[in-house]
């Protein structure tokens, strides 16, 4: 059942954010929701406010962040609810040629979730590099998170993975 939660939302190029509920829908195949337990403030996020990256308002902003699955969708095996995980904004395919010679950071076909999430009314979300986690729960690809140690503090991991 899709799940009404607080977030930090960018609606206009240079307008203040607001904090507001979203909804957040059950994950579908290849993806996970995920309660967010610290998430990094950027300068990505600004640029997004900003205009500077794209233009698809509104947006849910953050990305550098770790929680706790809470579910996934079909056909995710390797990921279960209770997990702790880094979010990573870049989830690669594995197949392509940098992928096949060690070289994943170099991947261009990376993908995110394909459900979106929604303000109340309906209005689709553009999520800050696929992540969205300036937000009680967000919805990511599965493939967009690193397992972590559920004893290291989440604010720990989120620095060690913006660094």
């Amino acid at each position: 059942m899709p799940q009404q939660v607080q977030a930090v939302v960018a609606h206009a190029k240079g307008q203040p954010i607001r904090l507001e509920t979203i909804v957040v829908p059950d994950p579908g195949p290849g993806e996970a929701v995920v309660k967010v337990q610290a998430c990094g403030v950027c300068h990505t996020d600004l640029h997004y406010r900003q205009g500077g990256i794209r233009d698809e308002f509104p947006f849910l902003l953050g990305h550098e962040a770790a929680g706790i699955v809470e579910a996934v969708g079909a056909d995710v095996t390797d990921l279960e609810p209770g997990d702790y995980v880094v979010l990573n904004w870049r989830a690669v395919c594995g197949t392509c040629r940098a992928s096949r010679r060690g070289k994943p950071q170099y991947c261009f076909d990376t993908h995110n979730a394909k459900q979106k999430m929604t303000l109340t009314d309906g209005t689709e979300l553009s999520q800050a590099l696929g992540i969205g986690a300036f937000a009680e729960k967000t919805l990511v690809a599965a493939g967009q998170r690193t397992k972590g140690d559920s004893e290291a503090p989440a604010a720990v991991a989120v620095c060690s993975a913006a660094a």
